[in-house]
């Protein structure tokens, strides 16, 4: 049923109308139809900036992994908004004249049809508002674009449930999700683009219907998988029926999510009027990073009873949502791009997206200008820069926007979603989590969240998580490196016999530069173990003092073979490998610096903790490890803390070394066009409503008084009155480290519940 051409499009529409009343299996084809057409039309790149095309990452959607490409919307352009708003503008006379890539394509005797959808600046002929009475809008074609959203989302239940036994005679049921998202978010883009040039404000708009505007724009947009695990207490006969239903091995994947999204758990199973799935019973978690990935329920993730964990704690009934009620599910999102279950950024999947990446890898060091070498180089040159504008899009901004899609896509039935698109969007009842829990890095993007999605989760807990908002970057690693040092005094404290352990095992590591006949020390990763890479075990020294100065003194005294000579036992390089996991989660040591890149006016990171090392190096001696390992030189030696350094790429990890992970660090570090993460402005509206208006979200936050990695003075100053987060409730203590959610989270997150409800007189 697809028209040749356009102008024939009101009438071929029309037909497909009333064709797809007839059955639902017509839509469901006809989806595949425009779907295949849809990756014949897509629109040449010829005609924009070379800086804004992308490989498109694997997907398991409807796109096309081999052809298409991605571009950011330039000043020009814009998109629609539900009910035929738009930003921006521009004459479309620059755009070549071809059919739009959403479905009917143009031929040669209509070079007068304008281009039509995500990038350009008309609204196709057909397209009408949500409004409107047009025969577009036929429930019939509401539904095929169910179908299409659904088939984009592809969501999927990866393997049958898990149920774990967890005391009192109650059970807990896993699941473990995959969602396609969108690689860059359409109102992300849409409010850079309302946005001015160079600006740091954070333009928030109202998200529609799965994040598009026209009920087409999603086909062409290229998309990664991020990974979800679901908890949920099974409590009743109706669960255990619903457990049984999911666990059938002959379902498929898709199949099963189909099936968990038209149950109501714990009710009725054939009541399809009410919602399966309540937003406001859910708790979101966000974990520190960037670039790991959720513990993994049950065995990182304590589920034995209500005190094991904070997130048995929250499916017990400990805790309770602003109105009262218990939460009925816990969500762990890994974030996109970890070593968890969402697609990881790695050096192997770098190799696929960006190959031309890895042409010098084997010639780093290749002499002369000949015409091959000039052109290799060129190809490099440019894959530096897309991959870098790709890595720019697995930040905070896109993190939080993967959480709503998932949520949109938790709590929309098939009918419920169908009900949803027949009104306006403004007219929609906003369904924002009941709560979202952050911890470290996870606070950060609930930051982010607050300053950017218009309706936050409900509660807000952050546990060592205020972003040092303000506060120049290189300014945060310079009071970094001196809480660091307090906590090596600490370690050494408690361990004074490893001062003299340490310092012999540097010396050992040192020996391969001032005796060549000397070989490095080889990891079974491939990597090098430097003394510089040693030196990088401090980074679990913020950790309670129980466990993570325990474990790095097992680790210390397994160095060496024997007491009388220098020989790395085989132990203790593999524990070396383990520890430290860059190179499985590169997205650490690549965009680590780039969380406290907050818009333009941060400017670059530069590679700020090794320029602040450097400095604190040149004028302390206490810093300088070369230094405090010489044999007259009674300081200890200090170990890093949270920090990269350019010289990781060198060879001392291999999954980051060469020339092409070289050259895209450099770029990152470089990169001086960051987008703004956070806007006080926003912020203070969510939790203090604007204009004498009603607050849309409670927070509170643990604030850990000794935390090695979050400066406590600046996050203080983000939680004074006339502050971003006046409105947040804070516990300052120095009970805990940073760990303190992993070592007793039951006791944090209900304490920071009932601060928030106002139930725990907490300031007092």
């Amino acid at each position: 049923v697809m028209a040749p051409r356009s102008k024939t499009l009101a009438t071929t529409t029309l037909l497909l109308s009333r064709t797809l009343v007839f059955s639902a299996t017509t839509a469901v084809v006809a989806s595949r139809s425009i779907s295949r057409a849809s990756a014949f039309s897509s629109v040449s790149s010829s005609s924009f900036p070379r800086r804004s095309r992308f490989p498109i990452p694997p997907s398991s959607s409807l796109l096309s992994s081999s052809s298409t490409t991605i571009r950011r919307a330039s000043s020009s352009s814009f998109l629609h908004l539900r009910g035929g708003g738009n930003v921006g503008g521009g004459d479309d006379s620059t755009h070549p004249k071809k059919g739009s890539a959403v479905s009917f394509s143009n031929t040669s005797d209509e070079e007068d049809e304008p281009r039509t959808g995500w990038l350009h600046n008309t609204e196709p002929k057909y397209y009408t508002p949500a409004s409107s009475t047009s025969p577009d809008e036929s429930p019939a074609m509401k539904r095929l674009l169910i179908e299409k959203m659904k088939d984009y989302r592809n969501h999927r239940i990866i393997n049958p449930p898990a149920i774990h036994p967890c005391g009192d005679n109650k059970r807990m049921m896993v699941t473990e999700h995959k969602i396609a998202v969108p690689l860059y978010h359409p109102d992300l883009e849409m409010a850079a683009s309302a946005s001015t040039p160079a600006s740091d404000e954070i333009v928030t708009l109202d998200r529609v219907t799965g994040a598009y505007g026209s009920n087409d724009a999603f086909e062409s947009k290229p998309t990664i998988d991020v990974y979800f695990t679901i908890i949920e207490l099974l409590s009743n006969t109706g669960d255990e029926r619903f457990y049984r239903s999911l666990a059938n091995l002959n379902l498929s994947p898709r199949q099963r999510a189909e099936l968990y999204l038209q149950q109501t758990k714990g009710g009725d199973n054939n009541d399809s009027s009410s919602s399966s799935i309540d937003p406001s019973r859910m708790m979101l978690y966000l974990q520190g990073g960037p670039g790991f990935g959720c513990a993994a329920p049950v065995s990182g993730l304590s589920l034995a009873s209500s005190k094991s964990s904070w997130a048995a704690s929250a499916l017990f009934g400990d805790i309770t949502n602003v109105d009262g009620q218990t939460f009925q599910r816990v969500v762990l999102m890994d974030q996109r791009g970890t070593m968890g279950g969402s697609s990881p950024v790695t050096k192997q999947r770098l190799q696929k997206l960006f190959p031309d990446l890895f042409l010098l890898d084997d010639n780093d060091d290749a002499a002369g200008e000949s015409a091959q070498l000039q052109l290799a180089r060129a190809k490099v040159s440019k894959a530096v820069e897309d991959a870098t504008e790709y890595l720019a899009r697995f930040r905070a901004d896109s993190i939080v926007r993967d959480a709503e899609w998932i949520k949109d896509a938790l709590i929309a039935k098939p009918t419920s979603l169908l009900a949803t698109m027949e009104e306006p969007a403004e007219n929609s009842s906003p369904r924002p989590w009941g709560a979202a829990l952050g911890q470290s890095f996870g606070g950060f993007c609930l930051m982010t969240y607050l300053s950017s999605i218009t309706h936050p989760p409900k509660l807000c807990l952050l546990t060592g998580g205020i972003a040092p908002m303000n506060t120049p970057v290189r300014e945060v690693y310079d009071r970094l490196w001196l809480r660091v040092k307090e906590r090596n005094l600490r370690y050494y404290e408690q361990y004074p016999g490893d001062v003299a352990v340490v310092k012999r095992i540097v010396r050992r590591l040192l020996l391969p530069e001032s005796d060549p006949t000397q070989p490095p020390a080889r990891l079974p990763s491939g990597g090098i173990l430097t003394a510089r890479r040693f030196l990088q075990l401090g980074l679990g020294l913020g950790g309670s003092p129980g466990a993570a100065f325990a474990n790095l003194h097992s680790i210390v005294n397994s160095a060496f073979m024997d007491d009388d000579d220098d020989e790395l036992s085989a132990a203790f390089l593999k524990r070396i490998d383990y520890e430290q996991s860059f190179d499985d989660a590169p997205l650490y040591f690549l965009l680590h610096e780039s969380i406290y890149a907050d818009g333009p006016s941060s400017g670059a990171t530069n590679w700020a903790a090794h320029s602040s090392y450097e400095q604190y190096a040149s004028s302390n001696p206490e810093f300088d490890y070369r230094t405090t390992t010489a044999e007259e030189s009674a300081l200890p030696t200090m170990f890093f803390g949270e920090m990269v350094f350019p010289w990781m790429a060198d060879g001392d990890f291999d999954g980051v070394s060469g020339h092409g992970m070289k050259s895209l660090a450099e770029a990152l570090a470089h990169k001086n066009d960051w987008a703004p993460l956070f806007d006080a402005s926003n912020m203070r509206a969510a939790l203090l409503g604007r204009s004498g208006g009603n607050s849309k979200s409670k927070a509170a936050s643990a604030t850990y008084y000794d935390d090695m990695y979050v400066d406590f003075n600046c996050a203080m100053k983000l939680l004074q009155r006339g502050a971003p987060l006046e409105g947040t409730k804070v516990w300052i203590t120095n009970e805990y480290q940073h760990s303190g959610l992993r070592d007793d989270g039951a006791a944090i997150v209900c304490k920071l519940v009932g601060m928030a409800k106002g139930a725990v007189h907490v300031p007092s």
